[in-house]
């Protein structure tokens, strides 16, 4: 599996001597999928109310979100090296996602990013923003892309914590790079790839044609990194995860899509 994992691209040749001289943290498993689901259901009441595991920008002071950008620079104004900047955001997870560089006005931080492991996981998520995605104009998708990313990089977070990231209109866009770790489950992010859906599923409901999308990049992902069914999570399943992520209106299709996809 290592080997198929570096010649897809998950892990370069000088990772392993990285991740051997750093403490891994293991992808965690589930004993069953009904614990999981009881696992999310609990989540959801009390205080514990859903929302965005990061800052909208509009809540983010101006002077620490330029902090956050200061350091890294605008690939749109062609101030990065064109091979540096390649290294940090090819390849995509899935070969059809429309690249970043139609998104993203930033690049990585190189300091903050980790080597993927193999991939074991994968993890849905919802924005969970309180301002609604309601459009399907790609120009405001991408915008919204972005936001992502700069609430990320407040954060003090590489780059943006996603590798998909599927549009109100069901198209698949690329986040981070599969080459590196990303951040969207605490403690959980070795091998496991984030796919976001675009709204608050607490609020709104996914489109038809955001849920035929998931559904393709689930098998196209399960086949590809030969992901078993009981490696597809939310975000709620995960154990130690205090989150409803990825919402109510969510929850139940995704656990009806994933008991209908098979082993692939």
């Amino acid at each position: 599996m290592l080997a198929r994992a570096v010649s897809r691209g998950d892990l370069e040749s000088e990772g392993a001597a990285t991740i051997s001289r750093r403490d891994a943290l293991r992808v965690g498993g589930l004993s069953s999928l009904a614990l999981a689901l009881w696992g999310c259901a609990s989540k959801q009441s009390g205080s514990d109310l859903p929302r965005a595991d990061w800052l909208a920008s509009s809540e983010i002071p101006s002077a620490q979100m330029d902090a956050a950008n200061a350091t890294v620079s605008d690939a749109a104004t062609g101030t990065i090296a064109a091979a540096e900047s390649t290294a940090l955001t090819s390849p995509a997870a899935l070969p059809y996602a429309r690249p970043r560089f139609l998104w993203a006005r930033g690049a990585p931080d190189p300091a903050g990013l980790n080597p993927m492991l193999p991939v074991t996981a994968l993890t849905v998520h919802h924005d969970g923003l309180e301002s609604l995605a309601l459009g399907t104009d790609p120009r405001d998708m991408a915008d919204r892309i972005e936001l992502y990313r700069r609430g990320h990089r407040a954060r003090g977070w590489a780059d943006i914590g996603y590798h998909l990231v599927i549009d109100r209109g069901g198209i698949l866009w690329q986040g981070r790079s599969i080459r590196w770790q990303g951040a969207h489950v605490q403690n959980h992010n070795e091998g496991n790839i984030g796919v976001v859906v675009m709204g608050n599923f607490e609020r709104q409901t996914p489109t038809p044609a955001q849920l035929r999308t998931l559904r393709k990049v689930m098998i196209d992902l399960m086949r590809t990194y030969e992901i078993r069914r009981e490696r597809v999570f939310t975000h709620c399943e995960w154990p130690t995860a205090h989150t409803s992520c990825p919402g109510r209106n969510m929850q139940p299709l995704l656990t009806q899509m994933r008991r209908n996809l098979g082993d692939w």
